[in-house]
């Protein structure tokens, strides 16, 4: 359970900020703003978990 907390907690908050910021300055269209909200937070809950950690790493 422990190693799914940092990617959850990533993409919360990372498709929490978007959706709002999105559907305040773009859309004002709450339905729009979900749907990029959840896969913009997706793709930074895999970002932060996987990818960056690897050039972290490398350094």
């Amino acid at each position: 359970m422990n190693k799914f907390k940092k990617p959850f907690l990533e993409f919360l908050l990372n498709g929490t900020i978007c959706t709002v910021l999105i559907y305040f300055l773009q859309f004002h269209d709450w339905i729009k703003a979900l749907k990029f909200g959840l896969v913009f937070g997706v793709v930074m809950a895999i970002f932060y978990t996987f990818i960056l950690p690897k050039f972290k790493n490398k350094k």
